[in-house]
């Protein structure tokens, strides 16, 4: 297959917040293949917050398919502005007859995707996806093919800018406790219940950690805001809750700035690696070979006992909480956290 010509490209991302900081080693690796190409991402507005300041993207689109752009007017709207950007290529990085569409509609002559029954048909590459298990950020590498190779796996990114950070520091000093002391970031919640470790482990936990002298912040989104505060009721020493009073970049200024990050598998836990942030992760019901904190293997200590799984990965949420968060003890998470901070000083 030769290589087609592009200058202007534009990227199809995946959902959520953790696929997209998945993608990001893609971007880096399209950069360096392109260096001179104009390249811009499409996908969620919630997402677009990961993406903000990356060097390898030079234009931010929003598709906001269950708000603007529900509607044949909106898509219709969507199709002009694409057009209006005069794209010579795209890559969607995930199946999807919908988008797929989009990129035809829109007139873009090259469109590079995975193969599919469904929506390959819509594609001018199609590129088979790989069966074997492997890591989720490896899995958009393969459409790379088309110019020349995929390259390897890096780490992926996050950009904080300097203005972000100094607010952070500004904002800790002045509207918390915290000062400037050490702390530690503990993060209960998840997207599925079954995937939190239980919050009193938590709490034991940030009562151990305080006693080594970090002060301990409890975070999340909205929605975890009642969690934090079971997490904090449960504590004997106090704790700081920034649950739901930071944007994701606020939070993830706040995280660079912490000493240790303690979390379950959720997109935080990977902003937290991708700012070189040493983490202990708590891994029950996915796996860690396939959406696993992808960093410096020296700041990261990941916690999993997939044998007291009944089937990893498990994508039932309905379920109670699973056997491998409960097996992972308050004792396993201190003695990792604490020699996480010692090889880390």
């Amino acid at each position: 297959m030769s290589s087609p010509s592009m200058q202007r490209i534009l990227v199809v991302l995946p959902n959520w917040y953790g696929e997209t900081l998945f993608a990001t080693p893609f971007l880096r690796a399209l950069r360096t293949r392109r260096p001179s190409a104009f390249i811009a991402t499409l996908g969620w507005p919630q997402c677009r917050e990961v993406l903000l300041h990356n060097p390898h993207v030079d234009q931010l689109l929003d598709y906001d398919e269950r708000g603007s752009h529900a509607t044949f007017a909106g898509k219709r709207a969507l199709v002009e502005t694409l057009r209006t950007c005069r794209f010579d290529a795209a890559f969607i990085l995930r199946r999807s007859l919908s988008r797929s569409l989009l990129l035809w509609w829109a007139g873009i002559p090259v469109r590079i995707g995975f193969d599919s029954l469904k929506s390959g048909w819509a594609l001018t590459h199609r590129v088979p996806m790989i069966s074997l298990p492997m890591h989720k950020a490896s899995t958009y590498l393969p459409l790379l093919d088309v110019l020349g190779d995929q390259g390897v796996l890096l780490p992926y990114e996050y950009t904080v800018s300097g203005q972000e950070r100094e607010a952070a520091r500004t904002w800790l000093r002045t509207t918390t406790t915290l000062g400037e002391q050490p702390f530690a970031v503990l993060h209960p919640g998840a997207n599925w219940f079954h995937k939190r470790w239980a919050p009193e482990r938590f709490a034991a936990l940030g009562d151990r950690l305080a006693a080594l002298g970090l002060r301990i912040v409890i975070t999340g989104g909205p929605d975890d805001i009642e969690l934090a505060e079971q997490v904090r009721r449960a504590m004997r020493q106090p704790a700081t809750i920034l649950a739901g009073k930071t944007t994701l970049r606020q939070l993830a200024a706040c995280l660079e700035q912490a000493r240790v990050f303690i979390s379950n598998d959720t997109g935080v836990l990977h902003i937290a690696v991708a700012l070189h942030r040493p983490v202990v992760a708590l891994y029950g019901p996915t796996s860690p070979s396939l959406t696993g904190p992808l960093g410096d293997p020296k700041r990261i200590t990941v916690l999993h006992h997939p044998e007291c799984c009944p089937s990893i990965p498990c994508y039932e949420p309905e379920r109670p909480a699973h056997l491998g968060m409960d097996s992972i003890t308050v004792e396993e998470a201190y003695v990792a956290t604490r020699q996480l901070l010692e090889k880390t000083a």
